[in-house]
């Protein structure tokens, strides 16, 4: 038994984590061990930053046989008119759309398959696949459609017992943060994200008057900082344009941290330049630390995989309450013996796309299902009462039903009851209650 234990403990360290940044324009894998201090970012290059992987796919014919490209192998292979360039891959997944490649369709699940298995098939050199516990998949918006294509077609890619999870970008942001120096979050944290869109910002923000700490994030759009494709043809046009870039970054600087302590700035993107943003970062750097890169998205989301893996002292300490969690801890009662017990069943922090749970109980008083709700805001714990109507209820123990915890968008936590009777003696009447439990109801 203890060798057994032994192996096991060993080879769970052997295990990789994977953060697996899935963009509409280039997608991002980073990697680690459960005893290594930080992940490592897959480069396309050795000993160069080339994180990005363009999300994009090319079927071209090689020896008389049809071979599937991807990234920048895709590009270059379609700029050099060797085959059809697949675009807008993630659009094609949400939509559904097949793409004709000649006479042959292929649907757009197929093809998210195979982005998938070429881009882990790089990360093999590094570390095989077989060898993979977890991934965790972020998108630029949480779609369950999308995330659903997601989870099958990685469920046709890796192995069996590979766990797949999804994280917002939101979420690699706060668990990238908490992993870092805690003299890097002493206080609020202002990331910028600097797309072709524009701007996008979070502040993450901590009340470590709760426990565990609340973590909580705002967010806004900047759409006004957008750099067009060409910014001015003659070179002093250029140099207007980006001073007043300058000028309304310094604004939006000075808006959000005028009246709050800010510990660290992240700049995301590579459209900030020191070449433009020069009053901006003086701003910046003043009492704060300033970070600049653009793989901390994939990071948070090896961080989150490792978490889920390999829960540390960070995951009771540290919760992240956003508008699309649970803010409230859902348990129940139970009896153990002569003890009684509490037997949680969602966690606050948990959002709504993982919010999952099934559990079989014995009724033994009546038949009511008491939920024990507990706010991580301080605020008191309640109890939500559910009535079986119709469920004689024997008193021996012989009362089996099924519990179903579910949720289908952010607002609201659904429950499924089924009679599962008890055998042959009591079998199943087939009754199901379902209960709809409203999230402004539980915080």
């Amino acid at each position: 038994m203890f060798i057994e234990r032994a192996l096991d403990e060993i080879t769970k360290k052997n295990k990789v984590v994977v953060g697996f940044d899935l963009g509409s324009v280039y997608s991002q894998i980073s990697y680690c061990r459960a005893d290594q201090s930080m992940p490592d970012t897959l480069s396309l290059v050795m000993g160069e930053e080339q994180y990005n992987i363009p999300t994009r796919l090319c079927r071209k014919t090689q020896e008389g046989a049809p071979v599937w490209l991807i990234g920048r192998d895709a590009l270059k292979a379609a700029e050099d008119g060797q085959g059809i360039l697949i675009e807008n891959l993630l659009q094609l997944v949400r939509e559904n759309t097949p793409v004709q490649i000649g006479e042959e369709a292929f649907e757009a699940g197929y093809l998210l398959e195979i982005y998938l298995r070429k881009t882990l098939a790089i990360l093999s050199a590094y570390a095989g696949t077989d060898a993979i516990g977890a991934i965790a998949v972020t998108l630029e918006e949480m779609d369950p459609v999308l995330m659903d294509a997601v989870r099958t077609a990685a469920g046709h890619v890796c192995a069996a017992r590979t766990e797949i999870y999804f994280l917002s970008h939101e979420d690699c942001f706060f668990q990238y943060i908490i992993h870092q120096p805690s003299e890097m979050w002493i206080h609020d944290v202002l990331l910028y994200d600097y797309g072709k869109d524009g701007i996008k910002s979070h502040m993450l923000q901590i009340n470590r008057k709760t426990s565990p700490a609340a973590c909580f994030m705002e967010t806004a759009q900047f759409p006004q900082m957008r750099i067009p494709d060409a910014a001015g043809g003659l070179e002093l046009e250029k140099e207007t344009f980006y001073r007043n870039l300058d000028a309304a970054l310094l604004a939006i600087l000075k808006k959000q941290c005028g009246d709050r302590v800010v510990t660290s700035i992240f700049l995301l993107g590579d459209y900030f330049s020191r070449e433009w943003c020069r009053d901006s970062l003086k701003y910046m750097c003043r009492n704060r630390r300033v970070f600049q890169g653009n793989n901390l998205f994939s990071k948070g989301a090896c961080y989150g995989a490792r978490e889920r893996l390999y829960p540390s002292t960070l995951s009771t300490s540290y919760v992240y309450l956003s508008p699309d969690k649970l803010r409230a801890n859902i348990g129940m009662e139970c009896d153990r013996g002569q003890e009684a017990v509490y037997l949680p069943i969602l966690n606050a922090g948990t959002s709504w796309y993982d919010a999952k749970k099934e559990l079989d109980v014995m009724l033994v008083r009546n038949n009511t299902i008491a939920l024990t709700i507990t706010p991580v805001d301080g605020s008191r714990t309640r109890v939500a009462q559910i009535s079986l109507e119709g469920l004689p209820v024997r008193g021996n123990k012989t009362n089996r039903i099924g519990l179903r915890f579910y949720m289908e968008d952010p607002g609201a936590v659904h429950i499924e009851i089924r009679d599962k009777g008890f055998g042959e003696i009591y079998p199943s009447t087939g009754k199901i209650w379902k209960e709809c439990l409203p999230l402004e109801a539980i915080t």
